[in-house]
């Protein structure tokens, strides 16, 4: 898969989730196990959507960008945002015993593989770049 592609799926899916995030949320929050909604879970998931889609939109307006530090830089930003909120979701379920569903478990490996996908492209970048210098 091209860098583009893959850029573009990602983005796309960031907006969708942070669309479902900021305008879904309680069905969102329900799907992700939380047994009971509170005006103060609606707020975190509120903001978390938009800062989803402002990285999602910055990944999709620079899907087709040629190699450059600020490229690379999105890139590791995507993956570690994206991986730590993976490891921290498994450390609130696993440590804190924080309910859970089965969603959470299926969008939880979708975005690691996701985060992966950000790290797999960053390494790239940065090989092509050292090469070049």
């Amino acid at each position: 898969m091209k860098r583009s592609h893959f850029l573009l799926f990602a983005g796309t899916y960031g907006l969708l989730l942070a669309i479902t995030m900021l305008f879904l949320t309680e069905s969102s929050l329900t799907n992700y196990g939380v047994p009971k909604v509170d005006v103060d879970h609606i707020a975190i998931m509120q903001f978390l959507g938009a800062s989803t889609g402002a990285l999602a939109l910055m990944t999709l307006l620079n899907r087709n960008q040629p190699n450059s530090y600020p490229l690379r830089t999105l890139l590791l930003a995507q993956a570690g945002t994206i991986l730590a909120g993976v490891m921290l979701g498994v450390y609130h379920v696993v440590v804190l015993h924080v309910p859970f569903s089965t969603f959470f478990v299926a969008d939880s490996l979708f975005r690691l593989a996701l985060g992966l996908g950000f790290v797999y492209f960053y390494r790239q970048a940065t090989k092509e770049a050292t090469a070049v210098n």
